[in-house]
């Protein structure tokens, strides 16, 4: 690097979320955005004069001028581009998915160990301030329930809802609980796409015997990003799109050998819910950091590069996400076909 203070970075794919991609970094004072590509000549153009950075054609023009670059591209180029970046001396943010196949995944997890590049996969929620504020606070999970609901949203239409959408609640889950899966149960179905899954529901058994139930909708008329997560003495409410995040725990009182909530005579309490969430349940909303998750998750890969240090969502977790997000498909398509009549299949 020709700055060590400064990571040289380009960003490949500049539509919806890869010009914010390009805002952060420009915006971060360890990164020297040098070039965003794009195969439309319009777009690259446009995003190259607002951040008075080089337009690019082709990603492969980078070699030998950038350090570091972000794929934003659409999933079913992932492989290609990350590949070629990676065996080319460039360290890669691929973004979520990590690519389609698990064999891609597994090649590109490869690559960047035999070459020691930094990959690291753009899985954003991992940085979310309602996720970071309460790590500490959760201990062992025995039931997990998320909920990601959207409208359709006319993009990433190249995969179904589960890769789009349910990704980041499997990896975040998978972060938490730290546990084989050993039971799938899914059920998913088309309603707007002619290939893919819109909704799907899931409930997975871990064999330390957390239960986790994932709902992911691209056919809601809410937008919903929430989690929450049951340990013995606390449960934790997250809202990933508010960035807010609560800690339900237990007071001293519920152990004292002396109570017993079946004997409570709630005619004697003027505010049954403040006696509940007060003198029995300590509700405790977390204090919430204001940095955007993009520039975080970003600032994260920055120092990774400059410092060699793994990153926090590496390629072994992009992979791990991928893996239960196939079989979640297989469990989900096998009882698609099973129940839907074949002259009524779409998917």
């Amino acid at each position: 690097m020709t700055d060590p203070q400064r990571v040289r970075v380009a960003v490949i794919g500049v539509g919806h979320l890869g010009k914010n991609h390009a805002r952060c970094l420009k915006e971060l004072p360890n990164a020297e955005l040098v070039a965003v590509c794009d195969n439309n000549e319009k777009t690259r153009s446009a995003i190259a004069e607002r951040f008075h950075v080089e337009p690019c054609d082709d990603f492969k023009k980078l070699k030998g001028r950038v350090d570091a670059a972000t794929v934003v591209v659409p999933t079913r180029y992932h492989y290609d581009v990350a590949s070629w970046l990676i065996e080319n001396g460039i360290h890669v943010l691929v973004e979520k998915p990590m690519a389609y196949t698990v064999d891609e995944c597994h090649k590109l997890t490869e690559l960047a160990k035999k070459h020691k590049r930094i990959l690291q996969v753009g899985h954003i929620e991992r940085f979310n301030p309602a996720l970071t504020s309460i790590r500490n606070a959760i201990n062992t999970a025995a039931f997990i329930e998320a909920d990601r609901l959207s409208p359709y949203p006319f993009r990433s239409t190249d995969v179904g809802v589960v890769m789009d959408v349910m990704i980041h609640d499997l990896d975040i889950i998978l972060s938490i609980v730290r546990s084989e899966v050993v039971d799938i149960q899914a059920v998913a179905t088309p309603v707007l796409s002619k290939k893919f899954e819109d909704i799907c529901s899931v409930r997975l058994t871990f064999k330390n015997g957390c239960v986790a139930n994932i709902t992911a909708s691209r056919i809601s008329d809410k937008y919903v990003r929430k989690m929450r997560i049951f340990c013995a003495d606390r449960y934790l409410n997250l809202d990933f799109a508010a960035k807010q995040a609560w800690i339900y725990s237990k007071t001293p009182k519920l152990d004292e050998a002396n109570f017993n909530v079946d004997n409570v005579d709630i005619s004697k309490i003027d505010d049954l819910m403040q006696f509940v969430f007060n003198d029995l349940i300590r509700v405790e909303q977390v204090v919430i950091g204001e940095e955007e998750p993009l520039k975080a998750e970003l600032k994260h890969f920055l120092r990774s590069v400059q410092t060699g240090e793994r990153p926090q969502v590496g390629g072994e977790e992009g992979l791990a996400a991928i893996q239960l997000a196939h079989e979640i498909l297989k469990k989900a398509r096998d009882h698609y076909t099973k129940h839907v009549p074949e002259e009524h299949r779409r998917w």
